[in-house]
């Protein structure tokens, strides 16, 4: 059995995590930390079908040790703060914050304004996008896997199979979450008068994950850039990625052909055919991406295409997307208790 260990669980990807890995057959959850629960009994604060005995302890590594991997469901900072103490008992991290997701230590400081605590291990970290190719591989043999954001993993997956082939652009991404997304906190715009009924752009000018999928999409063609804007709406849970680009084809059959010989190994990804439109509530609760691709008229620029890719924040981009990798980490099915 895996024993597992998550700091910040008291949270909404910390929840998912316990959810999901209460059905797991070969993980056996060890410790749940947090802060502000420490001391409290789980079934108090947990409303699980199948409640977990015992409390919530404070965030310490004496309360992980013994664990074989521990997932962070925390704020960003606090990961970069533990993991060297983790790494020299022999836990594995799988960091769901976005602490290890950028190797470039000035442009991570630069976009999180503040100090890396930890930018000795970035170059050991491992981006946990399991279906980039060869990525696998990498993730099985990883201490660190930096699982990435929500946002990016709806995006760069409407965009791996074709994007070392575009030629130089400014790819517009237009992206839309559920209000799960920014966390179990007291945020006005998440309180059920404000947020219902609502939809509105934020963080146009500065979101976080712009140099993300820039990095990655920048290691195969550095012609690239990317036009990212956010947007808030009041469904609960999800993200639904609206994807602008020029690319040059012939038919538009071939391009989904394309995309589903790249995802025929990816068990989490479905291509659908391009006369539908993937729906939030198709993936919600699951660990699936739906995507399609569309052709749209000829512009005075060339052939545009159009990609829609969809998952649900908690599960995908977050919660059953680290699961997924643990399951790589440690030679599972990499679709054990995920659906």
């Amino acid at each position: 059995m895996i024993s597992v260990g998550i700091i910040g669980a008291s949270g909404y990807t910390g929840e998912e995590l316990v959810k999901i890995l209460q059905n797991h057959p070969e993980v056996e959850i060890t410790s749940l930390t947090s802060r502000s629960h420490a001391g409290k009994k789980i079934s108090d604060v947990f409303d699980l079908i199948k409640p977990l005995k015992g409390n919530f302890k404070s965030p310490t590594i004496d309360n992980l040790i013994g664990c074989d991997v521990v997932f962070f469901a925390t704020p960003n900072g606090v990961a970069m703060e533990m993991a060297e103490s983790l790494l020299d008992k022999g836990i594995r991290i799988i960091d769901i914050s976005a602490d290890f997701r950028i190797k470039n230590v000035e442009v991570w400081e630069k976009w999180y304004g503040k100090k890396h605590a930890s930018p000795s291990l970035l170059k050991n970290s491992v981006y946990g996008l399991p279906e980039i190719p060869g990525q696998k591989n990498r993730i099985r043999d990883a201490l660190i896997v930096a699982n990435p954001g929500c946002y990016p993993t709806a995006s760069l997956l409407g965009l791996l199979p074709i994007y070392q082939f575009l030629s130089q652009q400014k790819i517009i991404i237009n992206a839309t979450s559920g209000i799960s997304g920014a966390g179990r906190n007291l945020d006005s715009t998440k309180l059920f008068p404000e947020g219902k009924d609502n939809f509105q752009a934020y963080a146009v000018e500065n979101h976080r994950h712009y140099p993300e999928m820039l990095e990655i999409l920048n290691n195969n063609n550095s012609d690239l850039d990317v036009l990212f804007v956010p947007h808030l709406s009041s469904m609960i849970r999800g993200i639904y990625s609206t994807i602008y680009l020029r690319h040059s084809y012939k038919a538009i059959e071939e391009v989904i052909s394309e995309y589903q010989r790249f995802y025929e190994s990816s068990p989490f990804v479905e291509i659908s055919q391009s006369s539908s439109f993937p729906k939030v509530s198709e993936v919600e609760q699951t660990n699936m991406c739906k995507i399609s691709l569309h052709a749209t008229k000829d512009t005075v620029s060339g052939p545009n295409l159009v990609i829609l890719s969809t998952i649900d924040n908690l599960v995908k981009g977050a919660s059953g997307q680290a699961i997924q990798n643990m399951n790589i980490m440690f030679n599972l099915d990499e679709k054990l208790s995920l659906i």
